[in-house]
């Protein structure tokens, strides 16, 4: 079997006119999976990916590079409502895998037991299992050491367990060259984490699959039952000029370009959309920060950068993920003006923070501009508030409990905390959904499956319901906000649909 390439638009001279098995849409966690699997079984594979392709070579841990090169519109998409949510998303080969600080988990069970109630069949944890096995195996997922959990984690560790709960260290997918360097979401320095890049491209590329960067998909070619290919444009990477069109035509369409770009896609091709529910459902899990200040120098910015996880309030939406990054990105959000500001900014090193996740009930929707962009549209709801409020209480504690002389919130409500007891006295204060800066980091549920055409858009082998052979395959097929971090159950998820598509379709 002929090795497989990676096409930038600099090596691309004449239009693309190519003839394939499968056409994969987007290069991150379901469609490196994708085309792995199916390239493996045999499949001529070719993979359109939007972003370019960068290595270890490229990164410079510099954040500005990093969100040029990496990141879709450089990190800052975000929704329109109140509060306005920013929504970073990866573009480059390798999709967000190569930005995210590597957190693995699975599905939770009461997420699988609300989707059997849907009746959704195929997605209990002993149906799963396999194919997490296999994920975990290749991306090498372990728990963080203790060598490079770093002090942010260890000092929220500390106050956690003073309070009685019941800290855990992150499994994350990253080999054991990993040094703790805390750059991860800027590309990694040492190919530790073990982002699509390291394990499912290469592998694809030897069972001879192609990948075409540079290259936005533009419209999904069909007849009135049937997809039969992909029409795109490949532009060149500096100057965003257009340079060359392409056109594969492919027996299966696989569409994984995200919960934001697959159902923008979908909407402007005026397909696969007779339920009404592309765009739809837009579910996000709700983050912001909090912070402590401490005598003594944490310096969390060496150390894994997201490295412990807090879940005994998961039953109510709260995930709590000790978290911190460069300057730069750690201090955005922080109260205050000059010289309070500057004064802030000079604690860094005695800075620890928690992140806050919430799992939300509030839900928005993408639409499409007239480019084909993704518009996102959403508003927190009062009852998220209340659990984001709660969250953030219950991490000002645990800064308290751990030593923190003060705590500082990234919100606009009650900046700064200098005792357990003014915790206490904003138990009863009402805090609205625009009192806090909040950050989203896992949109969801765009393209829903589900077991009945009339309220979902893929159904359970995650194939359309309107169109034969055209498969979704990212986090906009999960019918509910998973909880957890979701990269490792997308990959699970396009290991169960190419097995399908290659016993069953091909």
């Amino acid at each position: 079997m002929a090795q497989g390439k990676i096409i930038e638009s600099k090596d691309i001279r004449e239009a693309v006119r190519v003839t394939a098995d499968v056409c994969v849409i987007g290069s991150g966690a379901g469609g490196a999976v994708m085309a792995k699997e199916l390239a493996e079984r045999g499949a001529a594979v070719v993979v359109l990916e939007e972003g370019g392709a960068y290595f270890r070579e490229s990164f410079t841990g510099v954040i500005k590079d990093s969100m040029a090169q990496l990141y879709r519109n450089l990190g800052v998409d975000a929704t329109a409502g109140v509060p306005s949510v920013i929504v970073p998303t990866g573009k480059c080969l390798g999709g967000t895998t190569v930005i995210n600080m590597g957190t693995c988990f699975r599905v939770l069970e009461s997420v699988l037991e609300e989707w059997q109630d849907q009746e959704l069949q195929g997605y209990r944890a002993e149906d799963l299992a396999p194919y997490y096995d296999r994920v975990e195996k290749i991306i090498q997922v372990q728990e963080v050491k203790p060598e490079i959990m770093g002090r942010n984690g260890e000092i929220i560790a500390e106050g956690a367990r003073r309070l009685g709960l019941h800290p855990k260290p992150i499994r994350r997918n990253v080999s054991d060259a990993c040094k703790g360097c805390g750059n991860c979401s800027y590309g990694c320095l040492e190919d530790a984490k073990q982002a699509m890049t390291l394990n499912y491209i290469p592998l694809a590329l030897q069972a001879g699959a192609t990948f075409y960067c540079d290259t936005r998909a533009e419209v999904i070619v069909h007849d009135e039952h049937c997809i039969s290919g992909v029409a795109a444009k490949i532009y060149d990477r500096q100057t965003g000029a257009f340079r060359q069109h392409a056109e594969i035509a492919a027996d299966v369409v696989v569409l994984a370009a995200g919960a934001l770009n697959s159902p923008a896609l979908l909407l402007k091709n005026h397909l696969a959309n007779r339920s009404g529910q592309v765009g739809r459902n837009l579910k996000l899990h709700l983050c912001t920060r909090v912070a402590g200040i401490f005598e003594e120098a944490i310096d969390g910015h060496h150390g894994v950068s997201q490295c412990l996880y807090i879940d005994d309030y998961l039953d109510q939406g709260i995930m709590l993920e000790a978290t911190f990054t460069g300057p730069s990105s750690q201090l955005a959000g922080l109260p205050g003006f000059g010289k309070e500001l500057w004064d802030l900014a000079h604690e860094f090193r005695h800075m620890a923070s928690i992140g806050v996740m919430v799992s939300d009930t509030s839900s928005g929707r993408v639409r499409a501009d007239g480019h084909g962009n993704p518009i996102l549209t959403y508003t927190v709801n009062q009852e998220d508030a209340d659990v984001i409020k709660k969250a953030t209480m219950i991490s000002a504690r645990i800064l308290f409990a751990a030593g923190a002389k003060k705590v500082i919130f990234t919100g606009y409500g009650e900046p700064v905390l200098n005792s357990v007891g003014e915790v206490e006295l904003m138990q009863d204060r009402k805090l609205r959904a625009a009192d806090f800066m909040l950050m989203a980091f896992h949109p969801m549920g765009t393209c829903r499956m589900g077991a009945h055409r009339k309220n979902s858009v893929v159904d359970a082998n995650l194939e359309s319901h309107d169109f034969r052979n055209l498969f979704i395959a990212d986090a906009s097929v999960f019918p509910t906000s998973l909880g957890v971090n979701p990269q490792e159950t997308i990959m699970a998820f396009a290991t169960k649909c190419a097995d399908y598509i290659a016993g069953h379709v091909l």
